[in-house]
């Protein structure tokens, strides 16, 4: 059976994390390999935190597929096995990367009919607070609180007269109300009450992932984007890589490999003193720091060749082993 009848598959109960997190991430990086192989699979991703019953299917889905497949006998194939030989490390060229990735998937109709009503964000700024969980982990980031993000978006705007519209992100309401508070001489817009991503219910009439990917689209329709750690609106920068945006917390990281995509989205600077002294604080043990990292993946790439899992899990059993022999 040919790579032309693969079906790309997930149990429901293995992608327990985020929409952009994990689940498109999981899938982005084995896209690169599947691309230039000219590998187009029909794909069945499932997760209990955005499926519906009785499949609990979210690609296709919250995410449809840019081609057709064929329906034809087709050969599940399991994600996670498939990562263990076309895992890639993502990198920093927006443009091929956005051409991967809607070679591949597309938003559907009924989200960007959506966004389209929101009207014109040419000259928006575009805001994502993420709260709870993600901004409280240390390991992979500072935490931002309201008043360092609401003071570094005030010295943002007033340095951008261009600004007519302000979106708001957020799962955290305390922070839109402020930015509606604080900003009524401009156009102010949200998407309504987001629900955590780890809660199982359905609380708003599109579902969460719906909601995430409206969020990101028009987030990525803005002329500009500030952020904390997030891949939620990491990913608009996937989906328009002219969108100019700046990430105001430390991307720390991840396993051996910066947090893609939000490790290459650039530290937002200011010439304010008060705005120096909370960059400096939030950016505290950045990737970019580590001269290492920054030798390895600092320079602009696409993809980097990634150590298969299977094999890295190999050469940590035989090192191991090495090891024990040597005590023994």
């Amino acid at each position: 059976m040919t790579t032309e009848n693969w079906r790309i598959t997930t149990s429901p109960s293995v992608l327990t994390g985020g929409l952009f997190g994990q689940i498109a991430l999981a899938i982005f990086e084995v896209l690169p390999k599947l691309y230039q192989n000219r590998i187009f699979p029909d794909w069945q991703i499932t997760s209990l935190k955005y499926g519906i019953k009785p499949d609990f299917t979210v690609i296709p889905g919250v995410f449809d597929l840019n081609y057709e497949t064929k329906n034809t006998q087709t050969k599940d194939i399991d994600l996670r096995d498939l990562r263990m030989h076309f895992v890639s490390v993502l990198g920093n060229q927006w443009e091929v990367l956005h051409n991967v990735w809607t070679a591949y998937f597309c938003i559907p109709l009924r989200t960007v009919k959506r966004a389209d009503a929101f009207g014109d964000l040419n000259h928006a700024l575009g805001l994502h607070y993420r709260g709870t969980d993600k901004n409280q982990d240390s390991k992979q980031t500072n935490p931002v609180s309201y008043d360092d993000f609401l003071t570094l978006v005030n010295d943002f705007i007033n340095n951008h007269e261009d600004i007519d519209t302000i979106f708001i992100a957020s799962d955290e309401y305390p922070i839109k109300q402020a930015i509606k508070q604080n900003y009524k001489g401009k156009k102010v817009i949200d998407t309504g009450e987001a629900s955590f991503w780890r809660s199982l219910e359905k609380t708003n009439t599109y579902g969460k992932g719906d909601h995430a990917v409206l969020d990101c689209l028009l987030l990525s329709k803005c002329k500009y984007l500030i952020k904390n750690q997030s891949a939620l609106s990491g990913f608009a920068k996937v989906f328009n890589p002219k969108l100019e945006a700046y990430r105001i917390a430390a991307s720390k990281l991840f396993a051996d490999i910066p947090y893609f995509p939000d490790a290459y989205i650039p530290p937002l600077t200011s010439e304010d003193p008060e705005c120096k002294v909370i960059l400096k604080r939030l950016l505290e043990e950045d990737w970019i720091q580590n001269k290492n990292a920054w030798q390895k993946f600092g320079k602009p790439f696409i993809t980097q060749e990634r150590l298969s899992l299977k094999w890295k899990v190999e050469t940590i059993y035989q090192k191991a082993r090495r090891k024990l022999h040597v005590e023994e």
